[in-house]
C-alpha cells in the first residue's frame, strides 16, 4: 500500500515537472518571438525616421526655392506691367 502511494506521488511529481518544463519552454519561445518582432520594428523605425528627416529637409529646400522663384516671377510681372503702362502712357 505504501509503495503504491509513493509510486503514485513519484508519477504525479514527474507529470507536474514535465508540464512545468513544457510551459516554461512555450513561454520562452513566445518571449523570444515577441523580442524578435520588437527588434524588427525598431530596425524598420529608425531608417524611416532618418528618411523622414531627409525628406523634411528636401521639402524645406524646395519651399525656399519656390519662394525665390515666386519673387523673381512677381518682379518680372511687375516690370512688365510697368513697361506696359509706360508704353500706354507715352
Amino acid at each position: 500500500m505504501m509503495e503504491e502511494i509513493l509510486g503514485f506521488c513519484a508519477w504525479l511529481l514527474t507529470v507536474l515537472m514535465m508540464l512545468g518544463v513544457s510551459v516554461w519552454l512555450c513561454c520562452s519561445i513566445v518571449d523570444s518571438i515577441i523580442k524578435t518582432r520588437r527588434r524588427l520594428r525598431k530596425a524598420r523605425y529608425y531608417p524611416l525616421l532618418r528618411q523622414n528627416k531627409r525628406l523634411k529637409s528636401a521639402l524645406a529646400d524646395s519651399m525656399e526655392e519656390n519662394l525665390r522663384f515666386k519673387k523673381i516671377y512677381r518682379t518680372d510681372v511687375v516690370r512688365r506691367k510697368e513697361a506696359r503702362l509706360a508704353r500706354k502712357g507715352a
